[in-house]
C-alpha cells in the first residue's frame, strides 16, 4: 500500500490526541454483554470466542440497508458490496453460506449463494447486531463455517409502558431517504412490538476520474487492458427501493413465556451490468431484482423445576425474481418465460433444547433440530427444484470457576438434498447437470468444539479455541445451470462435491483495565473440500446476446465477445485461511476516546500453491471521537473523524470472481491501496417535553477520494461511492 508522507502523519496524529487539559477527568468504557452462549449472557472479554455488537447510539450512528457496510469496520469483518444497498458481511475470508445470519438465534434463508445476494433483514428493525467469529457448527449447523451474524429484534417489554421511537435519513450521494418507527408496551403478562422502515435510493455516484479510451471487447488482448473505469458521475440501475415491518407478541406466566413474532421484507432492486453489441462501446445494461422474505418465529421458554425446555418453530418464505436484462420498473414484461428468474423457498426449521441443571461444574444445553426446506424453480434456468431435509442433535456445556470459563459442544448432522427430473429441471437434466445417478445427495458429518477463557490477574486474559465445522454443498453448488444475470455469468454445479470440513484454531490475548481494552487474535483455518466458482476459460452466449442476434443458445468460445459472459464451475480444494486482528480502544479522559482495528489475512489454495479468491485486502481502521462541552440545546455532543487504510490486493487468477477484467478494456479485478477518511458528529436536543431528539450527521468519503475497493463487485466497470453527506434525526417517545 502506497501512502504519501501527509496522510501517514495525519493518522499518526489522530491516533494521540492530547490528554493534557483534561487528565483529571478520565472515565472508563463501557463494558459490553453479549449472547454468544446459549444459557447464560457474558461480558465480550469473558467469552472464549471472538465477538463484537454494534447497539443503541453507536449502531443508530452506522445504520444503512447493507448489513455488511454496518459491519464493516469491526476487526475482521468486511463488505461484499454492490452499491449502496447490497452489502454481504465478510468474517476472516467467508461469506455468503458460509457466514450464517441468523434473526433471533434462528435460521434465516436468503438464498446467499450470490455474490450480490444480500441478507433480507433490515438493520434498523434490530436492537443489537452480534458478530461471532470462527465456526459455530455445534450450535448453527452447516453454514456457519465462518461465523455468525446474529441479527437480534427489541426484547419483549414486560411491565413497561408505551415507548418507541421514529427516525428520518437522508444521503446526499444518491438521494437514499429513511423512513421508520418503532414501538412496544407491555403489562405483567402481556407485551407488544411493531416496527416499520422505508428506505428509497436512487443512482448512486462516484467521483469523476479518468475513463477507459477504448472501451471495447478486446478478444486477444487488442486493444490493449485498460484498468480505468466505464462509468463515472452517476452509476446507471443502482436504484432501489425496500420497505420492511415486524411485529412481537409476548405472554408470560410463573411457568415460563411465549414469543410469536413476524416480520416481512420487500426489496426492488436494480444492478449494473454492461454489454456490447457487435463488437461496440460497452452499453449499461439492468439486472432488476424484487425480493422477499417473510418470517414467523414461534418460540416458548418453559419452567420445569430446575430445567428449561425451550420449543421453537420458524417459517420462512423467500422469493426471488429477477430478470438478466431489464431495470425492476419493467421487468414484469418477461414474468412467466425462461428469461425471467422465479424461485420460491419455503423453510420450516423445528427446535427442541433444554438446559439442564449443575452436573458437577457444567450447565449446559441438548438439543435436536429439524429443518425441511423446499426450494421450487418456477421459471428460469439458474437453480433447479430441489428439497433439503435436516437433522441434527447437539450437546453444549459450560464451567465458571474462579479463574476459568470453559465452553465444550458436539454435534451430528444428518443432510439430504434431492432435485427431481422432470417439471422444470429438465433443462439441467438435457444440459447434463445432473442425471438419475446423481440427483440425490446425503451427507453425514460431526462437529465439535472446545474454548476456554483464562483471566491471568484482574486486567489481562488469555482465550483459546479449537473447533471443527463442516458445511455440505448448496443446492446451487450441487445442480446449478443457467446464467446469473446478477453477475453477468453462466454458472454451473457439480454434483460430486463433498462436505467441507474445517479446523480452526485461535489464540486471543485480552487486556482490560477500565480504560483500555485491547484484543490481540491469531487464528488459522484449514477446510478440506473447500467449494470454489472457477472460471472456467469458456464463454457462453447471454440471454441478452440470444434476443440481440450475437450469438445462439449453444454458442461455446474460449474467447470473449459479443453477448458472451464468462463460464463458471464449482470446483473443490484444500484451503488454509489464516490471519491476525488487533483491536484497541482507550478512553484518553472525559473528552477524547480512541479505537484502532488492524487486520491481516491470507488466504490459500494448498493443493494448487495460489491465493483464495475473494479474500479481503490487509486493512487498519483509526477512530479518534471528542466528546465536546454542552452548548445551549446541544448535549451529548460527540465528533468523530474515521480513517480506514486499505492495502493494494491482487486477483488470485482466473478462479477469482471478475477476474476478467484485468484483462478487459475496461475496470478491473485488482485494486490499489487507499485511504479513506469519515467525519461524524452526534448530538442529542434539549426539548421542553419528555421526548428526546437524537441527531447525527456524517461526511462519508470526507475528500471525495476515487478508489476500488477489492471486495466491490462493481469494480469491473466503475469506482466506490463518492462524498456522502448524511443526516440522521431520530425522536424517543
Amino acid at each position: 500500500m502506497r501512502l504519501n508522507k501527509l496522510t501517514l502523519a495525519l493518522t499518526v496524529a489522530c491516533g494521540a490526541p492530547l490528554s493534557v487539559a483534561y487528565a483529571q477527568e478520565t472515565t472508563v468504557l463501557e463494558k459490553i454483554t453479549v449472547s454468544a452462549s446459549p444459557i447464560h449472557q457474558h461480558e465480550v472479554f469473558d467469552v472464549p470466542s471472538q465477538v463484537d455488537s454494534v447497539s443503541g447510539q453507536a449502531k443508530a450512528q452506522l445504520e444503512s440497508g447493507s448489513l455488511g457496510e454496518m459491519l464493516a469496520n469491526m476487526p475482521g469483518v468486511n463488505n461484499l458490496s454492490a452499491g449502496a444497498q447490497s452489502g454481504k458481511p465478510v468474517i476472516r475470508g467467508m461469506t455468503g453460506e458460509r457466514v450464517k445470519v441468523l434473526s433471533n438465534g434462528a435460521s434465516t434463508d436468503y438464498q446467499a449463494y450470490g455474490t450480490r445476494h444480500l441478507p433480507n433483514i433490515d438493520p434498523y428493525l434490530a436492537e443489537r447486531i452480534e458478530v461471532i467469529r470462527g465456526p459455530q457448527s455445534v450450535l448453527y449447523g452447516s453454514e456457519a463455517l465462518g461465523g455468525v451474524v446474529n441479527v437480534l429484534a427489541p426484547q419483549m417489554p414486560f411491565s413497561q409502558a408505551a415507548q418507541g421511537e421514529a427516525d428520518i435519513e437522508y444521503n446526499s450521494n444518491n438521494n437514499e431517504t429513511h423512513l421508520g418507527v418503532k414501538m412496544g408496551s407491555g403489562s405483567d403478562k402481556f407485551a407488544l412490538t411493531v416496527g416499520a422502515s422505508m428506505r428509497k435510493g436512487d443512482n448512486y455516484r462516484v467521483p469523476f476520474a479518468a475513463t477507459a479510451v477504448n472501451p471495447v471487447p478486446n478478444p486477444g488482448g487488442s486493444p490493449a487492458p485498460d484498468s480505468r473505469p466505464l462509468f463515472i458521475g452517476e452509476v446507471p440501475f443502482t436504484n432501489f427501493q425496500t420497505r420492511a415491518a415486524n411485529i412481537g407478541l409476548g405472554y408470560r406466566e410463573d411457568w415460563g413465556q411465549v414469543t410469536l413474532r413476524h416480520s416481512v421484507w420487500r426489496s426492488k432492486q436494480n444492478y449494473l451490468g454492461v454489454e456490447s453489441e457487435d463488437g461496440g462501446e460497452f452499453e449499461p445494461l439492468a439486472a432488476g431484482q424484487i425480493l422477499e422474505n417473510q418470517e414467523t418465529q414461534l418460540a416458548a421458554e418453559v419452567f420445569a423445576d430446575d430445567w428449561v425446555i425451550k420449543p421453537s418453530w420458524v417459517y420462512t418464505v423467500n422469493d426471488r425474481e429477477a430478470s438478466h436484462d431489464l431495470p425492476y420498473e419493467s421487468m414484469a414484461e418477461d414474468k412467466g418465460t425462461d428469461h425471467y428468474l422465479d424461485l420460491q423457498v419455503v423453510r420450516h426449521d423445528w427446535k427442541l433444547a433444554a438446559e439442564h441443571p449443575n452436573i458437577g461444574d457444567f450447565e449446559g444445553e441438548i438439543g435436536v433440530e429439524v429443518t425441511r426446506k423446499e426450494q421450487r424453480l418456477l421459471s428460469g434456468h439458474l437453480t433447479p427444484s430441489a428439497d433439503v431435509d435436516k437433522q441434527a442433535v447437539y450437546l453444549f456445556e459450560e464451567a465458571d470457576y474462579e479463574r476459568w470459563l470453559v465452553q465444550f459442544g458436539a454435534r451430528y448432522d444428518w443432510h439430504k438434498v434431492a432435485a427431481p427430473l422432470d417439471g422444470n429441471n429438465e433443462h439441467f437434466v438435457e444440459a447434463g447437470v445432473f442425471d438419475g445417478t446423481n440427483n440425490t445427495r446425503d451427507f453425514a458429518v460431526w462437529s465439535g468444539s472446545l474454548g476456554a477463557t483464562y483471566r491471568l490477574t484482574e486486567e489481562w486474559s488469555l482465550a483459546g479455541n479449537v473447533a471443527r465445522g463442516f458445511r455440505a454443498p448448496s443446492i446451487f453448488e450441487l445442480y446449478a445451470g443457467g446464467e446469473h444475470g446478477g453477475v453477468q455469468a453462466y454458472q454451473i454445479g457439480n454434483p460430486d462435491l463433498q462436505a467441507e470440513i474445517a479446523l480452526n484454531t485461535d489464540l486471543s490475548l485480552r487486556w482490560d483495565n477500565g480504560t483500555t481494552q485491547m484484543v490481540l487474535t491469531a487464528y488459522q483455518n484449514r477446510v478440506d473440500n473447500y467449494i470454489y466458482l472457477a472460471n472456467t476459460g469458456n464463454y457462453r452466449c447471454s440471454e441478452a446476446g440470444q434476443e440481440s442476434g450475437a450469438c445462439t443458445e449453444n454458442t461455446v468460445s474460449s474467447e470473449p465477445g459479443a453477448g458472451l459472459i464468462p463460464e463458471m464451475q464449482a470446483e473443490q480444494t484444500d484451503a488454509l485461511i489464516r490471519g491476525v486482528e488487533f483491536n484497541l480502544e482507550h478512553r484518553w479522559n472525559r473528552r477524547f476516546q480512541s479505537a484502532l482495528a488492524v487486520e491481516w489475512i491470507q488466504g490459500r489454495d494448498q493443493n494448487q500453491a495460489r491465493d483464495l479468491p475473494l479474500i479481503p485486502a490487509n486493512n487498519l481502521f483509526v477512530k479518534n471521537s471528542f466528546y465536546a462541552a454542552d452548548w445551549q440545546a446541544l448535549k451529548q455532543q460527540q465528533w468523530t473523524l474515521e480513517t480506514k487504510l486499505v492495502a493494494s490486493k491482487d486477483s488470485a487468477g482466473a478462479y477469482e470472481p471478475f477476474s476478467q477484467f484485468d484483462g478487459m478494456t475496461i475496470g478491473t479485478a485488482s485494486t490499489k491501496g487507499y485511504a479513506l477518511w469519515n467525519l461524524r458528529y452526534s448530538a442529542q436536543i434539549a426539548t421542553q417535553g419528555k421526548e428526546k431528539v437524537q441527531l447525527n450527521f456524517a461526511v462519508e468519503n470526507l475528500f471525495d477520494r476515487a478508489y476500488v475497493d477489492f471486495l466491490d463487485t462493481y469494480k469491473g466497470y466503475t469506482l466506490a461511492q463518492g462524498r456522502n453527506l448524511k443526516l440522521n434525526l431520530r425522536v424517543d417517545f
